[in-house]
């Protein structure tokens, strides 16, 4: 059964309404016409299990690249030209430097309506 506007309004609302308390700031670094530029980005974060690269794994190959962290933003976050997200809540240029930071892997609109309630990102810290 195909959802109506009005079901639709209600997803979105009671999605939004599920952030409040759980989110945090990351600073996404953008380049755009070879300067960088640095603005918030909102979202829950989770930790995924890390892994060591030197330690091989049973098959004997090097392991394959994973998540360290998972972000789910709100739909409408924009991830164009996002070169790395760094874990500070302050968008200047030292304060990412400071930071720990992290790759995008993945970003995928998810979720019950067509273009997704949400954004799922994976990331991988860079060491």
């Amino acid at each position: 059964m195909p959802l109506d506007a009005r079901k639709a309004q209600h997803l979105l609302q009671l999605i939004s309404r599920s952030y409040e308390g759980r989110q945090r700031s990351l600073v996404a670094v953008v380049l755009s016409g070879g300067s960088y530029s640095y603005r918030l980005v909102q979202g829950i974060v989770r930790f995924l299990h890390c892994i060591d690269p030197q330690i091989y794994d049973s098959s004997g190959q090097p392991p394959r690249p994973e998540a360290d962290l998972l972000l789910i933003a709100p739909s409408g976050t924009d991830f164009s030209g996002v070169v790395y997200l760094a874990d500070c809540t302050v968008a200047s240029a030292s304060a990412v430097a400071a930071a720990a930071k992290y790759e995008l892997i993945e970003v995928v609109p998810v979720g019950l309506l067509p273009g997704g309630t949400h954004v799922r990102v994976l990331l991988r810290r860079l060491r």
